[in-house]
């Protein structure tokens, strides 16, 4: 018996070609289930996910039991079987005794996929909701109100009035809302606080994207700028939100722009523009990042974008 490296591969089975499912909790048990020995998240290693673990093997080998864990996804298959998590794996030492040769196994997940409004004048805006302690919030009502005048739309009348939902034992809940419709959205725990909404023009949304969303990317025109010493230059920052929205007024409550240097070049953000001033022969950059950190994200991966390049003669 002797201590081997363990690689849980975390794939996408959704997608045509399995992907990379990163972020996925993998603990290991012994065979009953009892004690815990080991636990690790899968990362990205060159394309792949992996979850490395260091466990004991042997010829025969030894068998653990593994429990896998993300929200939203459910998982199937680490010896090519049709169990659920929990489920086996075998460890041997050496590794050359496995019938595969290696300690490796991969496990597919089968993400949520987000169903689909049959109406094409309708958006169904779906997703889940859990608690604090990662259990489905079960039974969450959720008012929502629309804000639109009375509407005609396919000679049909569209009324306001109040709409009542309410999540399902898994924490889910799945309406159709008219496309780019105005709503405002109050949720059972954040009474005092509704939320106001513009439905996406699409067939499907994250609710919870739609809920609380954040500057997910920013994009610069032209892409970069070259001017003289004391010459300003306009630039037209597109900013798009997470519920698919383009912000006006270049999102200054909701981002800030900064000059990497200041002594090359400076900017002022002004009626959704960015006027970039010369300062010094050189280069530097424009750089974004979000102000509004009242939503958190886990995982945050940042606003997405390619920096303003801006060159000085």
């Amino acid at each position: 018996m002797a201590s081997e490296t363990v690689k849980i591969l975390t794939v996408d089975e959704q997608t045509p070609i399995p992907g990379a499912l990163e972020g996925v909790l993998v603990r290991v048990f012994d065979a009953t289930g009892t004690t815990l020995d080991s636990e690790a998240t899968s990362a990205l290693v060159g394309g792949d996910a992996v979850a490395d673990l260091t466990l004991e093997g042997d010829d025969p080998p030894i068998v653990y039991q593994i429990r896998l864990h993300k929200l939203g996804v459910s998982f199937s298959g680490a010896l090519g079987d049709d169990n659920k998590s929990p489920q086996l794996i075998e460890v041997y030492s050496p590794p050359a005794s496995a019938p595969t040769g290696t300690n490796n196994f991969t496990v597919q997940g089968q993400t949520f996929s987000r169903p689909a409004a049959v109406d094409p004048r309708m958006c169904r805006c779906s997703g889940f909701f859990y608690r604090g302690d990662g259990l489905p919030y079960s039974n969450l009502d959720v008012i929502i109100t629309p804000k639109f005048k009375p509407t005609i739309v396919d000679g049909n009348a569209v009324m306001g009035g109040m709409i009542n939902a309410r999540t399902d034992s898994d924490g889910y809940i799945e309406i159709d809302l008219f496309r780019d419709g105005e709503h405002s959205i109050r949720l059972e725990t954040l009474e005092d606080c509704s939320r106001d909404v513009v439905v996406p023009d699409q067939a499907s949304f994250n609710m919870p994207d739609l809920l609380f969303p954040v500057v997910k990317q920013v994009a610069f025109s032209p892409t970069s700028v070259s001017l003289i010493v004391g010459e300003v230059v306009e630039v037209t920052p597109t900013v798009t939100a997470s519920d698919d929205r383009v912000l006006t007024d270049a999102a200054v409550e909701d981002v800030i722009f900064t000059v990497a240097d200041e002594s090359v070049a400076t900017i002022v953000v002004s009626n959704g523009k960015i006027y970039v001033m010369g300062v010094s022969d050189g280069t530097t950059q424009v750089n974004v990042s979000r102000l509004d950190e009242t939503i958190v994200l886990i995982p945050d991966v940042g606003v997405v974008y390619v920096p303003l390049g801006v060159t000085v003669s």
